[in-house]
Formats: structure tokens, C-alpha cells, sequence
């Protein structure tokens, strides 16, 4: 559950510190005081967008830190690395004012994707902006889907729906104009026929100029090659003086044999001179300018150049494209059987999606007739118990939700006839279907705090009183944070908050803190009366409060 809340710098608030207990949490205060900044400044840690219009006038940075005791995510937290200290968690955001953003967990830099995964497990909000949610047929969809175990069931629908469509698609682009895939057989065979009739081959290129060079310069080469030869093999080479050092070394080798080695050595140098020269000769013996063969290099170079403009920038591009439109083109012939075997495909997909299409509908039906018992009944806890939910199923065939449309219908009397709900119900028949709805799916809601922001809103009278009856006992099971401007909610809280904004020369100011037994009463006399609190508002007050006693 939610401990504390540090507030710095979050525009009115300079400084605050709110401490939360379990039960029911009821924040009150003027409209402006702050309320809303509240909520904002835990939407920080929890890993809301943090805008930086947020920070105090006159400061550098905002700054939120919340501390929590919840076990169930110390795993998540070991799983990232980070120490956790047998479920406390202390989570900080603080955002500057020139654009950076920084995140902590117990103490560890961490991103704000990680507060927003770890921030679901710890709190979930709700405020008037879930009647959104409620007035949408997604959002109503997905009370079915979460009341019903669906989701498995949803996934592998549209798995197999999306398998259908891209199988649909590849279908309908081949089924596309038969002119074109004519045009493109007959471009296609061109381009492969070009490619295959130069029969390419890697590599030729480099060895192609390589041979180019050669020829181009032949004459220097066999001039080179026999002033090379002559050097060493000529009259005076190297080859005719290392033969006399060599006859100089045997002569030394018969007197002094250590000398022995070296003359080996040198001889096998002489033989391998002696090679190197055949080797040369034969070299100059064989180069020879021969133009016809030049020409046909140049021309085999011209044609390759020419696919390397059409196909690609080099020749492993051009055999690459050439495999690409070959395997294209044997596609395209290949049509009336590449036909078949999509229209197969796209069938058995398809059978495949209406199966799991129908299936899920009806997981979706008995959730939805489960689910609206559920609410039904705890509107008759709210002053609504000739009032109806039920939800109306539609078929649409295959889409990405599934087979069906599925809409949530309201009926506030027996006599009345179901309605979308979006179409009839008030904005207090709304919140209190909210609060139901809420109240449902607490049984296997595991966020161990609820924060409900003015979700009474357009209630007053018994309702008021109903709803404060059923956020009391709900928060047996949770802790509960209740943003509120009905009294009679606010009296049903175990601890009470009050937010209060001041104003004096140095600008405004707002706290919060704990109202004292005493305290509340006036608290909720002035939310009764107003500025001007009366005997009357008091005795009220007192009267509310006693009841929770």
C-alpha cells in the first residue's frame, strides 16, 4: 500500500508530505486548492508523462518520491536488478527544468517504463475520465474479456484472424489485374534473359581487368622480363658471381669444414637463382600483345558494365537480381497453382479464425451474463436496485476483436427499455456503475490501493450515502484513496485529508495533512454549508461522522 507522498516544487506545492493509512483515505479541500495536483504528483512515480509546466515557478526541478509495502513486486524488482528490502519501495521522479528526467527505485537510476510496469502492480486510478472507458464499446468489451478469462482465447483469435488477413491480401493482389502480370512476365523474361545469355560468373570482372592490364602493357613487360633475365642469368649477372663465390666456398670447406654449411647454403641459393631465371625467360618468352583478345576483353567489359547500370552497382548485384526476377517469374508462371494453394490457405485460415471467432463468443456470452449479475447487484447496494445491466451481442463477422459486437445496455426501471448505456444513463447513474464495476472486479484485482478521483460526481442524497457505504466496506480489502467534495463520503473515511491553499505576499502555498477528530467536523460542515459554516452544518457533520463511528 501507498505510506507516504514527498512533494517538491509541484507548482503550488513548495514542500509536502502526506502520509496514507490503510482503509479509506479521504482527500478534501476548496476547488483549487490543489486536489488534482495531488493526483498528478503520484501519476509522476507511477510513470505518468510528466510535463515540465509542472514545476514550481521560480525552480529548477520538480521533485515526487512515494513510499510503498507491497511484496508482490519484489521479484519484478529482482528481475531487474534492483535491492528490494522485504517489500518496501521507495520510488522517486524528478524532472528539470532543462527537459531531463530522472527515475529511481529504492535508490537505483532506472527508466520510466519500469515505474509504469512496476506503478500497475502498486495503484490503480480512477477518476470521471473512466466513464470514457465505460461509454466505449473497446472499453466495454474489455470488462467482458477481463471478467471472462478471455484474454488467452482473444490472443489466439487474432492470431488466426491476422493469418487469414495476410493470406486474404496475398490472394487478392494475385487475383489483381491479369494485364499487369502479363506486362510483368514479359518485362521479367526480358531482364532474365539478358542476364542469362551474358552468363555471368563471379569474379570474372577483377580477373577481366586484371588481363586488360597485362595486355596494355606487354611491351614494358617484356622489356622489364629480359633486362630482369640479363641481370641474372646475362653475362656478369649475379648468377656467373655467385657460381665464383660458391667454387671460392668449396675450396674453403675442403680446409676448414665448419665452413662447410655455408657453402651448402649457397649452393642452393645457385640453384635457385638459376630456377628463377628459366622461370623469367619463360615468362618473357611468353608475353605478347595481341589486340584481338583486347578488344574482346573490352567488349565482354562493356557488356558487363552495361547490366551493372540496369541491375545494380556491381556484378554480384546483377546475379543476385537475375536470381530474384527468375524465382519472381517461375512465380508468375506458376499462377493457376500458386492460385489454388492460396485460396487454400486463405479458406483454412479463415475456417480456422470462425472456429476461435465462435468460441470466443461464447466464453464472451456467459462472461457477460456473469458480469451482469455481478453489477446488478451491487447497484441494488447503491441505490439502484430497479436498475439493469445487460449486454447485447451482435455479429459482425470476422474482425480484429472478434465475431461480434458486443454493447452494454441500461435500463433504470423495469419499465423502461434497454438503452446503450452512453444514451440514457446521468452522469450519477455513470459513476455508480463505475464504482460497481470496481467493486466487482476487486474479488481478483490484485493492486493492493484503489484511488477513486471525484468518481461521485453528479450523486448526492441516498446515493451519496450508498456509495460511501460501499467504499467503506471495500476498503476492508484495499487501501482507498477517495478525492472527494460529498461530505457524506468524506465522513466515511478512517483518515482524512485536507488540502488547503494560502495566499499572502510571497504567492500561493498549499499543504496537506490530517484532520483530528475534532477538526473534520468543521471540514465537513464547510463542505455542507460553505465559507459560512452554521450551527446547523455542525450538528450535520457531527451526525455523518457518529455514523462511522
Amino acid at each position: 500500500m501507498l505510506l507516504q507522498l514527498d512533494i517538491e516544487n509541484v507548482a503550488v506545492f513548495e514542500k509536502a508530505s502526506v502520509s496514507f493509512e490503510s482503509g479509506l483515505n479521504v482527500i478534501t479541500g476548496e476547488t483549487g486548492a490543489g486536489k488534482s495536483l495531488l493526483i498528478n504528483s503520484l501519476n509522476l512515480v507511477l510513470g505518468c508523462r510528466g510535463a515540465h509546466g509542472l514545476i514550481r515557478s521560480g525552480a529548477d526541478f520538480a521533485s515526487v518520491n512515494a513510499s510503498f509495502f507491497d511484496k508482490n513486486v519484489d521479484s519484478v524488482l529482482a528481475e531487474n536488478g534492483i535491492e528490494f528490502d522485504d517489500g518496501n519501495i521507495i520510488i522517486s521522479r524528478r524532472l528539470y527544468r532543462d527537459g531531463r528526467n530522472q527515475c529511481r527505485i529504492n535508490g537505483a537510476s532506472v527508466p520510466v517504463s519500469l515505474l509504469r510496469e512496476i506503478g500497475k502492480k502498486l495503484v490503480a486510478i480512477h477518476g470521471q475520465r473512466d466513464n470514457a472507458v465505460l461509454l466505449s464499446a473497446a472499453g466495454q468489451l474489455s470488462f467482458v474479456d477481463s471478467f471472462s478469462g478471455s484474454d488467452e482465447l482473444l490472443s489466439q483469435y487474432r492470431e488466426a484472424y491476422r493469418n487469414y488477413k495476410s493470406a486474404e491480401r496475398s490472394l487478392a493482389q494475385m487475383q489483381s489485374d491479369e494485364s499487369e502480370r502479363a506486362r510483368e512476365i514479359d518485362f521479367l523474361s526480358f531482364q532474365v534473359d539478358e542476364i542469362t545469355r551474358a552468363e555471368l560468373t563471379d569474379g570474372e570482372e577483377d580477373e577481366l581487368l586484371k588481363r586488360r592490364k597485362v595486355l596494355d602493357n606487354a611491351e614494358t613487360l617484356s622489356e622489364l622480363s629480359r633486362e630482369m633475365q640479363q641481370f641474372i642469368c646475362g653475362d656478369r649477372g649475379v648468377r656467373d658471381s655467385l657460381y665464383s663465390a660458391l667454387r671460392s666456398g668449396e675450396r674453403l670447406s675442403e680446409i676448414d669444414d665448419s665452413l662447410k654449411g655455408c657453402t651448402e647454403r649457397l649452393t642452393d641459393i645457385y640453384y635457385e637463382l638459376e630456377e628463377l631465371g628459366r622461370d623469367i625467360s619463360a615468362y618473357s618468352s611468353s608475353v605478347d600483345f595481341n589486340p584481338r583478345e583486347l578488344d574482346e576483353i573490352e567488349d565482354r567489359l562493356a557488356v558487363i558494365n552495361s547490366l551493372k547500370r540496369k541491375y545494380g552497382g556491381s556484378l554480384e548485384a546483377v546475379i543476385a537480381y537475375g536470381e530474384k526476377s527468375q524465382a519472381r517469374l517461375a512465380e508468375l508462371m506458376s499462377y493457376d497453382d500458386n492460385l489454388s494453394a492460396l485460396e487454400k490457405e486463405a479458406a483454412g485460415q479463415k475456417k480456422e479464425a470462425e472456429r476461435l471467432g465462435a468460441e470466443l463468443s461464447a466464453v464472451r456470452k456467459k462472461g457477460a451474463e456473469e458480469l451482469a449479475a455481478a453489477i446488478n447487484a451491487e447497484l441494488a447496494t447503491l441505490d439502484m436496485s430497479e436498475a439493469e445491466i445487460t449486454f447485447s451481442f451482435t455479429d459482425c463477422g470476422l474482425s480484429e476483436h472478434g465475431t461480434q459486437n458486443v454493447e452494454m445496455l441500461f435500463s433504470s426501471n423495469p419499465k423502461s427499455e434497454p438503452a446503450p448505456i452512453e444514451k440514457i444513463a446521468s452522469g450519477g447513474e455513470l459513476s455508480r456503475i463505475m464504482l460497481a464495476l470496481k467493486s466487482v472486479f476487486s474479488d481478483f484485482d490484485k493492486t493492493p490501493t484503489l484511488l477513486f478521483d471525484e468518481i461521485d460526481t453528479g450523486v448526492s442524497g441516498r446515493a451519496a450515502e450508498k456509495i460511501a457505504a460501499k467504499m467503506r466496506r471495500l476498503a476492508d480489502g484495499y487501501q482507498l484513496i477517495c478525492v472527494t467534495h460529498l461530505p457524506i463520503i468524506a465522513a466515511a473515511g478512517t483518515n482524512h485529508l485536507l488540502i488547503e491553499k494560502r495566499v499572502d505576499s510571497g504567492g500561493a502555498a498549499t499543504s496537506v495533512y490530517p484532520l483530528a477528530p475534532e477538526k473534520r467536523a468543521a471540514e465537513l460542515a464547510r463542505m455542507i454549508s460553505g465559507d459560512k459554516i452554521t450551527d446547523v452544518s455542525l450538528e450535520n457533520a457531527r451526525q455523518m461522522l457518529a455514523a462511522y463511528a
